[in-house]
């Protein structure tokens, strides 16, 4: 886990283009955090037929993805702080190719269409140009997430009451980064100054590869919004935000996971996961020096009370500026008797000036104990797959690190939709021991499984083991694609991966180049009889045999109904490449393998895969 937000550049990630020969890095197809029912109480609710008055205001620092309804009339944007490294505060408005459900458009294009809008409620604008009204915002291209071309745009609309109908007032096109800009746009024009005044912005896309590759065609051309002021009394230089707030999201308390088992860190993990510092990511957006306090509180959610408060003073900071304060955390997590823990970590800003917005003071995270590891933060900003020609056995593989002797029950991963269900092929989940910093010896090869996706928040599936796979120290886990086609896997493009993400290709595990890390989990603990994906457990595992075992020249499976013309088996060795395909299954000639330790995958002649073996070829 990476304490400090990573600050990526995306000229290092090229949408729709090979990355290293065969890693291909995308954008999301769609985003289940917009299609999952929301659960916090939004801002006080507007009916439709009402009339807002001046200021409007919104910097977006709720949690809830969608904007608020009590301000705007749709909810096609996304609401979330983790697309862009320049914010103001800790929330903006991301426009992209995604509609209010988080599927691409049906109308999307390689041409520009009209993707997002957001449109203010009706807004009382019965004044005069004396009465000097100004709209500003901010606006970013691109943010960590694709860049819009040239030919791509963001534009503001103003709507006319008296004449119902909108007028285009301000673009912006794409084509180079450049962090947040602001806008002052001055409202002068009769037709506006009327009560019943609207404005909307809407974002123009157009999508690479929707064609040619539909699996690797998805979201592009994000824009981020910010800190949106219509009031009077206004002028060109009236720029300064008047506020201290947080901007970059809260992390994990320990070293390495964002989270992990309960028992692993109960048991053996404390000393070296808990974390010894925490960070504070905030800025005085005002032009003058500010005095601040910052304070943390944990609390044990599962216990309702609060495990420790723990304040750190106030000192001053400057006009302007960004800071990334590093304090000392002189706390452990305390952990009972039970199976899953959660503590509410919030971070809290004290700034002794009555104007500023209090609602971006403070930030929140949930720290897990659960049953599985993971790196990512739960949110994908990107797409990640291995593609193109040699990559129909690429496997792609994260580590972990097991602090005891447990067990694997299954993998968990948040897949990408495509466009046209270009994505739903099948794969093999997997497991591999650890060789000095890559992938070793296969452990574990699971059921053949279809991709999928879910419109569960975090758009996470778990694809679970027939048997427990034991492991201790480093292990990996991923998958194993079946065709060349596309595997479109999210990306957490704020966490880097650090050395624990690999790809196998070719006959060679290579360390990864992606600027991010995949939504990929080991999840721990013993399994049941199902899949939660939908599969049906392989049964008579068991039953399955290599005989003889050890064999110089030829080895014949022993089957748990007798039946020897019905199956067929794939040979691996154990860099995952396939050096022997047979339909026989007795008396299966091994004899120009170079000794060693192999795997055998039995499927049905229906392609099904029933059993996972291991067998050694002596001298």
């Amino acid at each position: 886990m990476d304490k400090v937000r990573s600050i990526i550049i995306l000229s290092l990630l090229v949408f729709t283009i090979d990355v290293n020969g065969q890693e291909v890095i995308t954008g999301v197809m769609n985003n289940p955090s917009l299609a999952a029912p929301e659960k916090v109480v939004k801002k006080t609710r507007v009916k439709s037929s009402s009339i807002l008055s001046l200021p409007f205001y919104d910097d977006f620092s709720y949690k809830q993805f969608a904007p608020a309804s009590g301000l705007w009339s749709d909810r096609y944007v996304f609401i979330n702080n983790t697309f862009s490294t320049d914010q103001r505060n800790q929330g903006m408005a991301t426009f992209d190719a995604l509609d209010q459900n988080g599927d691409l458009y049906a109308r999307a294009t390689a041409i520009p269409f009209a993707a997002d809008t957001l449109t203010s409620l009706p807004i009382n604008l019965a004044y005069t140009p004396a009465d000097s009204l100004y709209l500003s915002f901010l606006y970013e291209p691109g943010g960590i997430a694709d860049l819009p071309e040239t030919n791509d745009s963001l534009t503001l609309e103003f709507y006319a009451p008296e004449e119902g109908m909108w007028h285009s007032v301000w673009r912006a096109n794409g084509g180079a980064k450049q962090g947040f800009k602001r806008a002052m746009i001055g409202i002068t024009h009769s037709r506006y100054l009327k009560s019943g005044f609207k404005f909307r912005f809407t974002n123009y896309a157009s999508l690479s590869g929707i064609v040619s590759e539909p699996s690797k065609a998805g979201n592009a051309d994000e824009w981020n919004l910010d800190c949106i002021l219509l009031n009077k009394g206004r002028n060109l230089n009236d720029t300064v935000m008047e506020d201290v707030a947080m901007t970059l999201p809260l992390r994990s308390l320990l070293n390495n996971y964002e989270a992990m088992p309960y028992n692993q860190f109960k048991e053996k993990a404390f000393w070296v996961e808990m974390g010894s510092w925490f960070y504070f990511d905030f800025i005085n957006n005002d032009n003058e020096g500010r005095k601040i306090d910052r304070s943390v509180i944990i609390k044990d959610v599962y216990k309702n009370k609060t495990a420790q408060l723990i304040n750190y003073g106030a000192a001053n900071y400057s006009a302007g500026t960004s800071y990334n304060i590093k304090d000392t955390l002189q706390y452990t997590f305390q952990l009972v008797s039970s199976d899953s823990a959660l503590f509410q970590i919030k971070s809290c800003l004290g700034t002794y000036n009555t104007t500023d917005s209090l609602q971006n003071d403070t930030l929140v995270f949930n720290q897990v104990f659960s049953n599985y590891f993971a790196y990512d933060d739960g949110s994908k900003e990107a797409g990640y797959g291995i593609n193109g020609e040699g990559s129909d056995n690429a496997m792609v593989a994260m580590r972990y690190r097991s602090y005891m002797v447990d067990s694997v029950a299954g993998i968990s991963i948040c897949f990408n939709d495509a466009y046209n269900n270009a994505n739903r092929k099948y794969f093999y989940p997997m497991v591999w021991s650890d060789d000095n910093g890559k992938p070793g010896e296969i452990l574990a090869t699971g059921d053949e499984s279809i991709v999928k996706t879910t419109t569960a928040h975090n758009g996470f599936v778990t694809y679970k083991f027939s048997k427990s796979v034991p492991v201790s120290d480093y292990f990996w886990v991923g998958w194993k694609q079946l065709s060349e086609t596309y595997l479109n896997a999210g990306l957490d493009i704020n966490t880097l991966p650090r050395g624990r993400q690999y790809y196998w290709i070719n006959g060679n595990w290579n360390e990864s180049s992606a600027p991010g890390t995949i939504l990929l989990r080991a999840v721990m603990g013993s399994v049941g009889t199902t899949t939660s994906t939908g599969d049906n457990p392989v049964t008579n595992r068991e039953r399955f045999s290599i005989y003889p075992n050890p064999s110089t020249d030829q080895i014949t499976l022993s089957t748990p109904d007798g039946d020897t013309e019905n199956y067929r088996l794939t040979i691996y060795n154990l860099a995952g490449s396939i050096v022997l395909l047979s339909d026989n299954i007795t008396g299966v000639d091994i004899s120009s393998l170079t000794p060693g330790c192999y795997f055998v995958i039995v499927k049905t002649t229906g392609n099904k895969s029933v059993a996972t073996l291991k067998f050694i070829k002596a001298n």
